[in-house]
């Protein structure tokens, strides 16, 4: 009886133990799920709220700069000749301030500073490079509008100053300033040609404060974590002809979702280009032994508006609009006839290509986001945007009178980010060894209790069967006994009875012999 309890007590013990295991093992990656909601979330406290408010993943911005060649040559009619130079990288540092939260939602500004690194640069910031004068392209272009006097009178001023079709710049100017006499001359002049006498193509971006921006946190509602409410105070933009295009979609692109999928196709707001951008994964990749999707733009994303309804709102002067692969900026950007696209004109118009020569583009040169999709941690990306300049013949000006009308790259920005070995090794940790770990530990347990529990029962078993086959045996050794002793009594009454017989037949015999008389 102790013994039957004994194993009793051993077998409930294991399969408790069993249903513990495989219940936990169950409930693994749903608790996992559940930790990675509450770190994902933009409230004080969390991972991921101290990385937004100062990221501490080094950013890096890139300026790959095309130099002007053949200046005169492109003034006389002839194709333009350009030569890339770079990379001048920059490092980027980012805080937001004045920061307030408001029922789902948090308002903020931002501080940017850019610091130049010589170590990751081909080429120092002082080397001189040589493009179109904005200035002069500027004054071209506002003074078309103008009665013909006042044309004159600008092209007068224009020789007095010397102002050139093409200048020569430091890299330092031409990014982040110079002052022009010319601009400062007209508008004290009473000609507001132009807001500001100091051009550069990143003027006021460096050590300067954004304007407010409003994003949902995710507390309610943890896939709208990061989408852009208001952008300097509005809920949709006013730049472009549709109100399709003037919507403000997606993240800022510092953040996604948690437990993105394959399927989602996510908005980015790119303020730089005052526009929206959907995005796609076209891969899953491995960076870091980390399942990653690899997002890039959607391949209608700068297709022409005169073949593309959906890209209709982006034409500033229809029906004479862009071909596939450019987007006019000038609502956007207004002084200079800015264009933007892809870098070296990737997946635009093979004539915008064929126009310049030193270009020569590859599938490298997109966009790319690698995400980990449950944490919606960006592990890698290269965003990629370049800069070009409409030149067009303009018989107004003689400089402009030879000239063919060109879209002349001026150069492309590659901003990146790539976590640093930390935050991976974190992020491997997390998401990949310590959850194997934990599940290896489980199967194992059950593994071991099946096994246990198995041998436990067949030694039981067996045990059992031993003991029946016992009792077995003597049952049939007592059953022989009795039967034997059975059979010995039948034969001693039968050799009595013939034993009877035979003396009452030597009676039957003696008195046949002797007859009584």
């Amino acid at each position: 009886m102790m013994i039957s309890r004994i194993w009793l007590s051993v077998t409930v013990l294991f399969s408790v133990l069993i249903c513990i295991s495989l219940l936990s093992l169950c409930v693994l990656q749903p608790f996992l799920w559940f930790l990675i909601n509450r770190q994902t979330r933009l409230i004080p406290g969390t991972k991921l709220y101290s990385e937004w408010l100062q990221p501490s993943v080094p950013i890096l911005t890139q300026f790959y700069v095309f130099n002007l060649t053949n200046p005169i040559e492109f003034q006389f009619g002839h194709k333009p000749h350009v030569k890339q130079l770079g990379p001048y990288t920059y490092r980027e540092k980012r805080l937001k301030l004045n920061i307030s939260h408001n029922n789902g939602t948090i308002t903020y500004k931002e501080m940017k500073w850019y610091y130049f690194d010589a170590n990751l640069s081909n080429g120092m910031e002082n080397d001189s490079i040589t493009s179109v004068n904005l200035a002069f392209i500027s004054i071209a272009l506002k003074v078309n509008s103008m009665p013909s006097f006042i044309k004159r009178i600008i092209q007068m001023i224009e020789s007095h100053f010397h102002e050139y079709l093409f200048i020569t710049k430091s890299i330092n100017e031409l990014l982040w300033g110079y002052n022009d006499e010319l601009l400062t001359y007209l508008s004290m002049h009473g000609f507001n040609l132009s807001s500001i006498s100091h051009i550069g193509l990143f003027i006021n971006r460096n050590n300067t404060l954004s304007d407010y921006v409003t994003i949902n946190d995710g507390l309610y509602n943890q896939k709208m974590i990061g989408q852009i409410i208001q952008y300097h105070g509005k809920t949709t933009l006013t730049y472009w002809n549709s109100s399709t295009a003037n919507m403000i979609n997606g993240t800022d692109g510092t953040l996604f979702h948690s437990f993105l999928t394959k399927y989602d196709k996510p908005y980015i707001f790119a303020s730089d280009i005052c526009r929206s951008l959907q995005f796609f994964t076209e891969s899953i990749n491995k960076l870091h032994n980390l399942p990653v999707l690899k997002l890039t733009p959607m391949l209608d994303t700068f297709k022409s508006p005169k073949y593309y309804e959906k890209n209709k709102g982006f034409c500033l002067n229809w029906p004479n609009c862009y071909d596939d692969g450019v987007l006019d900026m000038s609502s956007c950007q207004p002084g200079a006839p800015v264009v933007v696209s892809q870098p070296h004109f990737l997946n635009a118009n093979k004539s915008y290509q064929d126009a310049v020569d030193g270009i020569s583009p590859t599938a490298e040169m997109n966009t790319i986001i690698y995400v980990e999709p449950n944490t919606g941690s960006i592990m890698k990306a290269q965003k990629k945007l370049q800069i070009n300049i409409l030149v067009k013949n303009d018989a107004t000006f003689k400089q402009l009178t030879n000239i063919s009308t060109t879209l002349l790259p001026l150069m492309f920005i590659n901003e990146s980010i790539q976590l640093n070995d930390t935050i991976i090794e974190q992020l491997t940790n997390a998401l990949i060894q310590q959850p194997f770990i934990i599940q290896t530990i489980l199967i194992c347990i059950i593994t071991l209790s099946l096994i246990s529990l198995c041998s436990i029962i067949s030694i039981h078993f067996y045990q059992n069967r031993q003991h029946t086959t016992y009792i077995q045996f003597i049952d049939n050794h007592q059953s022989n006994d009795v039967t034997s002793q059975s059979s010995l009594d039948v034969v001693n009454t039968r050799q009595q009875q013939q034993q009877e017989q035979e003396q009452q037949q030597t009676i039957l015999n003696d008195l046949q012999e002797n007859p009584i008389v």
